[in-house]
């Protein structure tokens, strides 16, 4: 079978875009230096994405998709809400900087984007990542794990705590440890009060 290599140079184009967007930001980076990083034309980076707001939210989409895998790979391999949410934990601390930095990335660069991609990028992130996590957290109000708060609240809460290790520059920031996820997860299931009887 004859390898696809339209196909594998959108892919490069995807992985050096996400690496450039990461250090320099939406608008640090131009579409020639994309190209010119990748080893193609600007006609052949042209031809793959229509212009840089499209290869930005490519970018986007294809990291949403290694977050979806992460979740479904939490979701299936672990049963308990606190056992699902910290492999999934597990697996973000696992992925490359710059697909950990591009999270937050989003974040601050979605801006940039006109309306129509900002849409389009939320309802994907929620479908793919967010909204996923609020399911685990419905779930362990419903068994009683968790006691019953605001599931968007408690989601955007859990983020929060490992949202430093999602920097941009996230190659001086190192990835958390298992232990370090594994307190991360007790703070956000037990809280840091004492326990009856541990003092």
């Amino acid at each position: 079978m004859v390898p696809d290599m339209s196909a594998d140079i959108r892919q490069r184009c995807l992985e050096e875009a996400t690496r450039l967007f990461v250090a320099h930001g939406y608008h640090g980076i131009s579409m020639r230096a994309i190209a010119e990083r990748v080893g193609v034309s600007k006609a052949n980076l042209y031809h793959h994405f229509r212009d840089k707001e499209a290869l930005f939210l490519a970018v986007l989409e294809a990291n949403l998709a290694r977050l979806d895998a992460i979740v479904h790979d939490a979701r299936h391999r672990a049963v308990t809400p606190r056992e699902q949410i910290t492999h999934l934990l597990l697996g973000l601390a696992a992925c490359a900087p710059e697909q950990r930095a591009i999270i937050r990335l989003a974040d601050q660069e979605l801006g940039q984007i006109g309306p129509e991609a900002r849409q389009t990028f939320a309802r994907l992130y929620h479908e793919r990542f967010t909204g996923p996590i609020e399911a685990i957290l419905r779930e362990g109000m419903a068994t009683g794990e968790l006691r019953p708060v605001d599931v968007q609240s408690a989601t955007w809460a859990l983020l929060g705590m490992v949202y430093p290790f999602f920097h941009p520059a996230a190659e001086e920031v190192p990835p958390p440890t298992a232990a370090t996820i594994e307190l991360l997860v007790s703070i956000f299931f037990d809280g840091l009060t004492p326990r009856e009887g541990s003092g």
